[in-house]
């Protein structure tokens, strides 16, 4: 992994997600760097998210793929087990219905609560 140009949902996006910083919808990120990795993480999750890896110039590099079986999946939500900062990251993106202040809050069993349901399958 390396560096990627990552375009938002919502066209014009002029703020922060996943500590990202997006300008006019898009934002660059270096995945050798851990926070970085867990924000290229997150918007794979969360799909809508338009990803392209740029080279030494900050050029996309144009992909193809010739096999389906080639193109990753997407990751799942955060486990049950994640730590508070990802299952916040979560809850704050524009998929997620939380503020920032709202999901710190919250326990990481509380946040995971909400969107994975209770443990024991409970309603």
């Amino acid at each position: 992994m390396a560096r990627f140009k990552v375009t938002a949902p919502v066209a014009g996006y002029d703020s922060k997600i996943a500590d990202v910083q997006f300008r006019d919808g898009v934002a660059t990120i270096d995945t050798t760097v851990e926070c970085d990795r867990r924000a290229y993480e997150y918007f794979q999750r969360k799909g809508g998210y338009a990803i392209e890896p740029l080279d030494e110039d900050g050029d996309v590099v144009d992909q193809v793929v010739e096999d389906e079986d080639e193109v990753p999946p997407p990751v799942d939500a955060p486990a049950r087990s994640a730590s508070k900062a990802d299952w916040v990251t979560d809850a704050t993106s524009p998929a997620g219905d939380m503020s920032g202040e709202d999901a710190e809050k919250l326990t990481r069993d509380q946040l995971a609560e909400r969107y994975l349901g209770r443990k024991d399958g409970a309603l």
